[in-house]
This record gives C-alpha cells, sequence and structure tokens, in this order.
C-alpha cells in the first residue's frame, strides 16, 4: 500500500480540489466520505477511481489504497470529524426518464441538504429515479452526497431541460402529479402507476409551465400556522402515499 505524505502529492490536489463544482464538472467526478457509504457503493457495484484511508486497506476493484496520514485526511475531509476513508467516483446520469414505477421530478431545486434527503427518500420507497429539472445544484456536492446517506450510489439520476421534461410528461401514460398549497384533491388518495411526482423549488414552487404538465394537483393540508412544509418533508409525505400499496 502506497504511502503518500505531501499534501502537494498530485492525487490528494485532486481530490481536494473536488470541493469546487468547477473541478467536479471537470473532472466529472466525486467524492464520498466514510465506510458505511462506501460500502454503500461497494453493494451498489460501484468501483473508486482513487481510494484513500489512514489505516491499511485492501485493493477496491482497479484503485490501488493510498496510506495518508490524519492531517491529510482531515484537509481533505468536508466535515469537522474526519473519517478514516474516502474515496473519488465518476459521476453517473441516466439516460433519461423510465415509464415504470415511481419518478420524482425536481424544478430549480437550490439546496443540496434538501436535493439529498429526497434522493434518500426516494431510495427508501424504492423509487425508479430523480429528475433535476432546469438549474438545479449539484447532486454530487459533498453537502449532497452526505445528505444522501449512501442513496447517491443506488438511485438513477436523470438531468434534463424544462422543454425536454414537458415533452416527456405529455406523453407519460400514468399520473403526472405536483403539490399546491391551494389545491382541492387531497394527496390521500390513489395514483395511477406509473407515477411522475413534480416538486418545485424551496420557496417558488412549482413553476406554471410544469404545474400546467400535471394532470393531479394534490394539497398536503396544514392545520397549525406554518406557512408551508419544507420540500424534503412534502416529498416524503407524497412518495410514501403514492407509493402505499408497495410499502408493506
Amino acid at each position: 500500500m502506497l504511502a503518500i505524505t505531501s499534501a502537494q502529492n498530485p492525487i490528494i490536489k485532486l481530490i481536494r480540489s473536488l470541493s469546487e463544482k468547477k473541478f467536479r464538472q471537470e473532472h466529472g467526478l466525486f467524492v464520498a466520505e466514510g465506510w458505511d457509504m462506501l460500502n454503500r457503493a461497494r453493494k451498489a457495484g460501484w468501483a473508486p477511481e482513487h481510494l484513500l484511508s489512514t489505516e491499511p486497506i485492501s485493493p477496491w476493484g482497479e484503485a490501488q489504497p493510498l496510506l495518508v496520514s490524519e492531517k491529510i485526511m482531515a484537509g481533505l475531509s468536508s466535515q469537522n470529524n474526519h473519517h478514516s476513508a474516502l474515496a473519488a467516483f465518476r459521476q453517473r446520469y441516466a439516460s433519461g426518464i423510465s415509464q415504470s414505477g415511481v419518478w420524482v421530478a425536481l424544478e430549480h431545486m437550490r439546496d443540496p441538504g434538501n436535493l439529498g434527503t429526497i434522493i434518500r427518500t426516494a431510495d427508501a420507497v424504492g423509487a425508479s429515479g430523480v429528475a433535476l429539472i432546469g438549474d438545479c445544484c449539484d447532486p454530487f456536492s459533498s453537502d449532497c452526497v452526505r445528505a444522501t446517506t449512501g442513496s447517491i450510489f443506488g438511485v438513477p439520476l436523470v438531468r434534463m431541460e424544462t422543454q425536454a421534461f414537458v415533452t416527456v410528461c405529455k406523453t407519460w401514460p400514468g399520473d403526472v402529479v405536483g403539490t399546491a398549497m391551494k389545491a382541492n384533491e387531497d394527496y390521500r388518495r390513489p395514483y395511477r402507476s406509473p407515477t411522475l411526482l413534480l416538486m418545485g423549488s424551496e420557496g417558488a414552487g412549482l413553476s406554471e409551465e410544469l404545474s400546467e404538465a400535471c394532470n393531479v394537483v394534490a394539497r398536503i393540508p396544514i392545520a397549525g400556522d406554518a406557512e408551508s412544509l419544507n420540500v424534503a418533508t412534502a416529498a416524503a409525505l407524497m412518495l410514501y402515499e403514492i407509493n402505499r400499496a408497495e410499502l408493506k
């Protein structure tokens, strides 16, 4: 196992650069930290391009593990209490939205914590994938990856522009579902499969264009004084209701 002692080593510099979006895009890589996360990746059939550890470990796929000091690992970690291992993986996007199961489409999602939580929930309910519509935040940022708790490796992701997604909605064979505070339809109802769930940005909600693409617009009741639900919470309620029959 090769030991790296310099923070100026090219691989160390590469891993450090992946904390910035422009370098993640340039290299097509992202970082996952901790063995819980890495074991999820291994179980899902992912293999790292680079693997770093503060302890001796075995090779993983074609990646030869690199032994680094606690100091170097702390400098690479996005967390205050760093893990003993991290790895850089190749980013993956699916080619399109399959007309099966339940898909979540997120329009202009800007908060990586919310995005990561929705990906995690989509994984929990057995959703087919998550589509990122328009100007969404980077699903491979450290904040988003951490919020998925490993589901980033189990849920297919798709990126689409708005017009291309509207075309998908027009030919969708099941229900295309949106949410709105003033909708008349209660969210606790049956949905036709395959189901396409549309969720808007944290502040503005769904755009008019995507709202018009829905054949069902549902309302989640609020009894207290809160103006609205967090988008990740609303998505969780909708996903569990849509997939109720599959969750035994």
